[in-house]
């Protein structure tokens, strides 16, 4: 733990030279050139790939790369876009039917080989070119027994946390952040008598209300050692986690006190941005590359950087940094009738010049997990807030350590919503994770549930 909260810190902070490319504009760049001409080398000129993922999976940076991969190499890509609540379903469905995506994504971690059995489904790429330049923490979450499967194309050095408007919260009289519930709880009251919204939550999108149970939940193998090894060994569950009871009962709590408004059921994530920048919401859980995007959104009211600030939600009083060395990631269909192509995609989109593009191109990007020298956009504000957590107070979060988590994410987000409208309580939820844990556990043969 200790180690990988260091490297990721030591991704946001090593000072780097800056680098000139041109290789995503319209003329082709060296490093085009040189793709072009493995292309028709390997007679890959004129092929299609299709890569399948969730909707949020793909940046349209990456969409670009994609287009600029087509013009040097006559490689076409399809990108094959899916919601997050029936992605998962459609993938497997595809994996075991006749026409697979050439590239298909899914979460790194646990899963991969517990339950998904990536191993079988996706080419090994440990001697791909890029593996020299991986970041060893993201390769151990893409890998299965030694064997690396998949690229992990996402940003690990920061997780989702609590961006807030210091101006909205000033005006409500508050000048400190809330480190306790009882804080937070007050705060959400003061706010909400200036008539403003204290927190954006979208629901419907059927991902996002986990987070805030998920990605608080670090605090528990910190508070309760030993506790993450009984639930993978199956002698606790999490229906006897009083502090997971609690947790749930205070983010129930939030909701049905209006803190996150009237909408939050029928709230998408793709208006996030906009209702922070108009100022009808003080918060969301967003990553802090998101502050860029509510500062340019046609809806800001006049706010700029100064004033958003990023905390921990303190949900059972956590003031555990949550750590999140997972992601989406790539893996090459082992029936694909076009590995060589994908490889050669996976490749292209990994080079310096191509992730410096991304990072320069997406808010939601400030490193990817590379270490080719490039330049990093992490602010002041991301790299203060960060600084504040040291190896003791920063921890793991629940679906990167307890396993059959991961798996039920989009279930555990139904009832949440549930829950938060009052049709479900907090110990059925974790009744119910309790249950689907078992199921999978037992599904995928595993000896500690037999």
């Amino acid at each position: 733990m200790n180690n990988l909260k260091k490297s990721l810190l030591k991704l946001l902070c090593i000072p780097l030279c800056v680098i000139l490319f041109t290789g995503c504009g319209s003329e082709f760049s060296e490093n085009d050139l040189t793709f072009k001409n493995l292309a028709r080398e390997s007679k890959l000129t004129g092929s299609t790939i299709t890569l399948m993922a969730s909707s949020d999976w793909v940046t349209d940076a990456e969409m670009q790369l994609g287009t600029n991969f087509e013009a040097a190499t006559g490689i076409q890509v399809v990108y094959d876009l899916y919601q997050d609540d029936v992605y998962l379903d459609t993938l497997f469905a595809k994996l075991d039917g006749d026409d697979p995506p050439d590239i298909f994504m899914t979460q790194s971690g646990l899963a991969i080989k517990n339950t998904y059995q990536l191993d079988k489904y996706s080419v090994d790429l440990s001697d791909e070119p890029w593996m020299a330049v991986y970041d060893t923490f993201s390769a151990a979450e893409t890998s299965i027994d030694g064997r690396n499967y998949g690229m992990s194309y996402f940003d690990n050095t920061t997780d989702y946390y609590m961006i807030y408007n210091k101006e909205l919260l000033n005006n409500a009289g508050i000048t400190e952040v809330p480190t306790t519930y009882d804080a937070f709880v007050t705060m959400c009251q003061n706010v909400t008598a200036t008539g403003v919204i204290p927190i954006y939550e979208p629901m419907a999108d059927g991902w996002h209300q986990t987070m805030l149970f998920a990605e608080t939940g670090q605090f528990l193998e910190i508070s309760e050692p030993g506790t993450i090894e009984k639930l993978n060994n199956n002698t606790i569950t999490f229906t006897e986690l009083e502090s997971m009871k609690l947790a749930l009962e205070q983010i129930q709590n939030l909701a049905l006190s209006g803190y996150m408004g009237e909408n939050f059921a029928t709230d998408i994530y793709d208006n996030a941005v906009g209702y922070l920048a108009n100022g009808e919401y003080a918060m969301c859980m967003l990553r802090p590359g998101m502050i860029n995007s509510i500062i340019s959104n046609d809806m800001n009211k006049g706010f700029d950087k100064e004033d958003f600030g990023i905390m921990l939600l303190p949900v059972c009083d956590n003031q555990i940094l949550n750590v999140h060395p997972t992601g989406p990631s790539k893996y090459i269909c082992s029936a694909s009738q076009n590995i060589d192509a994908a490889k050669l995609y996976l490749q292209y989109i990994a080079t310096k010049d191509n992730i410096q593009y991304v990072i320069d191109s997406s808010h939601s990007v400030n490193n990817l997990p590379f270490d080719l020298g490039q330049v990093t956009s992490h602010d002041e504000v991301t790299i203060e807030f960060l600084d504040q957590f040291g190896d003791e107070e920063s921890g793991l979060v629940l679906q990167d350590e307890v396993t059959y988590f991961n798996e039920q994410w989009g279930e555990i987000s139904d009832d949440i919503l549930k829950m938060c409208e009052g049709t479900m309580s907090p110990r059925d939820v974790l009744t119910q994770i309790d249950a689907r844990r078992a199921s999978l556990a037992q599904a995928a043969n595993d000896p500690a549930w037999k």
